[in-house]
């Protein structure tokens, strides 16, 4: 691929700036929890004028004789007209149903009302058109909500019934499913991916008969993050109604040679989680989403999760929106429909869904691909942990730390006031989402919002919104 060293610099310079606003991690509509179906006004009734029906015609008198002089004739009585018809009543118009009033307390026991305020504030400073949230405490159903539109055009609602891309809170998954094999005798953490894949699968990449699984996952082997990359994104502009092959992502990283010193250095890079893709599909036989489900998703109750492209929702993900530097390198990179291009709360966005979604969906994999509703994050993502889908040894493999003090294999290590907590954020064109599980108080919270990148992060909002969680669930203490 040809690049010059000066185009190389500024869009490295560019899109690093997009990789930590996205890949790690207004409107003044106040959302609710999944809301309550809204009354639909009654047209107000107009009656027709009523017509008052026509008199009967009064019948003319008999001829009366000539009087004689001994007779005088009584007076002749005209008859009496009909009675007229009283008009029919006009129908009162029907009062416009009122919406119910929210009820002072939420039934989850959560403070409804400064999560409202949290969201609102944080779209608004963002600039973000929809939001959706799911929290819960332990393994019970998730509570979700959401805010704002799914597409700023139509102004349709974004709700927690709309699908959406989580990005790589999808590697914390095949790390689980890469474990889980490891357990059965079919993996090992620390042989060189060559036993699995052959001594060609690494190109000329100067580390690759050394790369291990343990590697891949923990972001040590040195590899470019591919996904925020100027050359892969002039390779993707050119065929985004193509899907992408894994074989083509990891030629592209290992062609690209070591960015960081190979096992002693951290550098993010969705390409290790794609390529431990291929290595399930290799000692199983199977296609990477059916053992992810068979694995994961499955033991784990999950209807509403895919791993395209061997699987898909129902239905298309929300309609996303690209901002920022990818705006930019969209804009100039691919040629934007006019119709694809909007203003929202001054911030200038393309619609992804503008676009064809073959190499979109395809593009992350096993390192970023799954679409899902937004349910579904905390029950998956609580569940790597205390789902019991993994042996306590191989957790602990997974949540200890390597060069990177904040991160395992697969997964972010955290310390939030003081207590452990397990986390991963997720970009991808153009969904931007943060799930944080607390193992000590069994909680999780997921949010997924339709911007990439967003300013502020993700991760902003959720520092608000954990203290406000804890406080109502008593968990605080």
């Amino acid at each position: 691929m040809l690049r010059s060293s000066a185009a190389k610099l500024l869009w490295s310079i560019l899109l690093v700036l997009a990789l930590v606003a996205g890949a790690c991690g207004n409107d003044d509509d106040r959302g609710t929890t999944e809301p309550a179906p809204v009354a639909t006004a009654t047209a107000e009734a107009t009656s027709a004028p009523t017509e008052a029906p026509a008199p009967e015609p009064t019948a003319e008198p008999e001829p009366t004789a000539e009087p004689t002089p001994e007779a005088t004739p009584a007076p002749t009585e005209a008859p009496a007209p009909e009675p007229t018809a009283e008009p029919e009543p006009t129908a009162e118009p029907t009062p416009e149903a009122t919406p119910a009033p929210e009820p002072d307390t939420h039934p989850s026991g959560l403070d409804v009302g400064a999560i409202n305020a949290a969201a609102a504030d944080w779209m608004e400073a963002a600039g973000i058109p929809g939001l959706v949230l799911a929290v819960a405490h332990g393994d019970e159903e998730p509570w979700t909500f959401g805010w704002g539109v799914s597409d700023v055009v139509t102004e349709e609602p974004m709700t927690p019934g709309q699908y959406v891309r989580i990005g790589s809170v999808t590697k914390p998954v095949t790390t689980v499913a890469v474990l889980s094999l490891v357990e059965e005798g079919l993996l090992d953490l620390d042989t060189p991916v060559t036993a699995y894949l052959g001594d060609d699968w690494y190109g000329t990449y100067e580390h690759g008969p050394d790369i291990t699984l343990r590697h891949l996952m923990g972001h040590t082997a040195g590899f470019v993050e591919y996904a925020f990359d100027p050359g892969f994104f002039i390779l993707a502009s050119a065929r985004l109604s193509v899907p992408i092959t894994p074989g083509e992502i990891v030629r592209f990283t290992t062609t690209y040679g070591p960015v960081a010193d190979f096992e002693i250095e951290y550098n993010y890079s969705t390409a290790g989680h794609v390529i431990a893709g291929m290595i399930i599909e290799a000692v199983t036989g199977n296609p990477a989403h059916v053992e992810i489900r068979s694995r994961v998703l499955e033991p784990l109750g999950l209807q509403n999760t895919y791993l395209p492209p061997g699987e898909l929702p129902p239905v298309p993900v929300a309609n996303s929106y690209n901002g920022g530097l990818l705006y930019s390198a969209f804009s100039s990179l691919t040629r934007v429909p006019d119709e694809a291009r909007h203003n929202y709360l001054g911030n200038d966005y393309i619609s992804t869904n503008s676009y064809s979604q073959e190499l979109l969906q395809t593009a992350g994999w096993t390192g970023g691909g799954i679409e899902t509703l937004i349910g579904d994050v905390p029950t998956m993502f609580r569940g790597l942990f205390a789902g019991g889908l993994i042996s306590d040894e191989s957790l602990a493999e997974m949540t200890t730390p390597s060069v990177n003090p904040g991160y395992g294999l697969g997964v972010g290590i955290d310390d939030i006031d003081g207590r452990l907590a397990y986390s991963h954020g997720g970009g991808t064109p153009a969904f931007s989402t943060r799930v944080i599980y607390f193992p000590e108080l069994d909680l999780t919270l997921a949010a997924n919002a339709n911007v990439l990148p967003p300013e502020p992060g993700v991760g902003e909002l959720m520092d608000v919104l954990i203290p406000i969680v804890m406080e109502s669930w008593g968990l605080a203490g």
